[in-house]
């Protein structure tokens, strides 16, 4: 009996090894969706119509630096993002150029909704930003 009693604390020490490796690696596997060039296909609530941009509108998560880049259309632009809790996701202020385009108007509303966003959420190929679980931005990988 004494003999059984180090063997079975063995086993359940090995069990909780074993999930917590698990969910280390299931969380890292989400964080993961995010790390590609997403391109812009909605903005609140709109489709976005491509035949008004100079560039794609499109957003590049870099993992390692965390750091952000991309095009609202017209000028480029970059920062930083952080990742927290489960899809918790904030951008830092958006370092970006100056040209002047036709239409601004997208140009303004991304970075707007950019500002706001703190949760994130990939499902189907599409990820979305949204502020508090509300649709902010819709992107397609590219």
């Amino acid at each position: 009996m004494k003999k059984s009693i180090p063997a079975f604390m063995a086993l359940i020490a090995g069990m909780l090894f074993i999930g917590c490796a698990s969910s280390q690696k299931s969380s890292a596997n989400n964080d993961a969706d995010l790390f590609k060039t997403w391109r812009l296909i909605e903005l609140d609530g709109q489709a976005v119509d491509t035949t008004k941009l100079n560039r794609p509108a499109q957003l590049t998560f870099e993992a390692a630096d965390q750091r952000v880049f991309g095009s609202a259309g017209c000028n480029s632009m970059t920062g930083k993002y952080t990742l927290e809790a489960p899809n918790k996701l904030t951008f830092s202020p958006m370092a970006a150029t100056k040209m002047a385009c036709p239409d601004m108007s997208l140009e303004s509303k991304f970075h707007e909704i950019i500002a706001k966003v703190n949760t994130w959420s990939v499902t189907e190929g599409f990820l979305v930003l949204s502020q508090d679980n509300t649709p902010l931005a819709k992107f397609v990988a590219k």
